[in-house]
């Protein structure tokens, strides 16, 4: 059994000893080192990066760069790959926007049915702004994405499939390297929202093939709320001029005309989150250092009991498929949906067990599972054997009572 313990370096569980955190896939919490790095930051330097000659100018450049560096060994990638974005949907938006649709004489996006609200919204009023088509990768009944129908959907029309890695509210693992030979194969580019696998695998996301990925700076990797990175393929980087433009991301302006910088510079306009930027930094040590203390064994071992407690209980609904790398399990009570997500979260709470409920911000992708909505539980390396003991005993005591 493993001994993995890392509760203490968290004050939010110091300070609520009996709190079992299940939604990690929509916030991560945060460890100490993490926030005490921007609290030091703020209270010592409070800098933007490159604006600025003087000493703690330039050393919030050096923080920049610093985490910047860190991001490409971990994603195994070169630093002017990695961008820092205010959120998924800007930055989605810049970059299709930006896209020439007509040099390229594509007219079409396919979006997966099973992505976040983020993704799929921004694409569908990028098209409608653009006047172009749009067509879906629907699910099948066990949320798996309907590859046969993927190949005829995808074709030299399109100009950008966007499917993610691991999906929200069942956790199964899209076949992301597939998809990326049929699209490539179209000369399609392919987008990929990786916040739910960036943190959980060994191998790198890039190694997948993919042209563009987005993560965010939280979940997963336990930096600040609030980051958004974007990774992206050299070659797209240098060729595609981002929509959205202002500050770093320009290097000369005149009446009438600018310069765009070179990439990174060019993808990140106004301010940066340097406190964010900073504390991912951090977190980024504190994750490698776990890597290296038997993080992986750890989630593993919590994977396989929390499947093996599902398995033996008869009164929960499961959906989706497992996988090695899950941490995400779609879940409800009963089998006439009387029982509702909302109410089970409730009940949870009281016993200060946090999970997340309802549509989880993937309407199509929860509705095709459940109409009323899902109860998502989530785990991470802070989670330990007994948080899932207290979640499963507890479960099975509400359906005991209430069904």
């Amino acid at each position: 059994m493993s001994v993995f313990n890392i509760k203490s370096d968290f004050t939010i569980l110091r300070n609520n000893p009996s709190l079992a955190f299940f939604d990690s896939a929509s916030t991560s919490l945060v460890p100490d080192c993490v926030s005490d790095s921007v609290c030091e930051f703020l209270k010592e330097k409070t800098v933007s990066s490159r604006r600025g000659a003087y000493k703690f100018a330039v050393e919030g450049s050096q923080l920049v760069t610093k985490t910047r560096y860190k991001l490409a060994k971990y994603l195994d990638c070169e630093n002017s790959q990695i961008s820092f974005q205010k959120s998924i949907a800007s930055s989605i938006s810049s970059l299709c926007l930006g896209y020439d649709w007509k040099k390229r004489r594509k007219s079409k996006i396919v979006i997966s049915q099973g992505e976040e609200n983020s993704v799929s919204v921004s694409l569908m009023r990028i098209a409608k702004i653009l006047g172009l088509d749009i067509d879906f990768i629907p699910l099948d009944k066990n949320g798996e994405l309907e590859l046969n129908t993927m190949e005829k959907i995808i074709d030299d029309k399109t100009g950008i499939v966007a499917v993610s890695h691991f999906m929200v509210g069942t956790g199964n693992e899209n076949p992301l390297a597939t998809i990326v030979d049929i699209s490539h194969e179209h000369h399609a580019l392919v987008l990929s929202d990786v916040t739910q696998s960036i943190a959980y695998t060994i191998k790198s996301p890039v190694e997948i093939g993919a042209d563009i990925l987005l993560f965010s700076g939280n979940i997963g990797l336990l930096g600040p709320p609030g980051l958004t990175l974007q990774w992206i393929d050299s070659e797209l980087g240098r060729m595609i001029q981002p929509a959205v433009l202002g500050g770093s991301s320009v290097s000369n302006v005149g009446l009438g005309t600018y310069e765009t910088a070179l990439q990174p510079d060019k993808f990140e306009t106004g301010v940066l989150n340097v406190p964010g930027i900073v504390g991912l930094g951090s977190a980024l040590d504190y994750i490698s250092s776990l890597r290296a203390d038997g993080y992986f064994n750890h989630l593993s071992e919590l994977r396989n009991h929390l499947q093996k407690r599902l398995d033996e209980t008869e009164t929960v609904n499961v959906y989706g498929t497992p996988h090695e790398h899950q941490t995400i399990f779609g879940l409800s009570l009963g089998n006439d949906d009387s029982l509702s997500c909302h109410d089970v979260a409730l009940f949870l709470d009281e016993s200060d067990i946090y999970v997340r409920s309802g549509l989880i911000c993937a309407h199509p992708l929860v509705r095709s599972l459940n109409s009323q909505g899902i109860i998502q539980v989530s785990i991470h390396c802070y989670n330990s054997l007994s948080d899932i003991d207290r979640l499963m005993d507890t479960l099975i005591l509400i359906a005991d009572q209430l069904m």
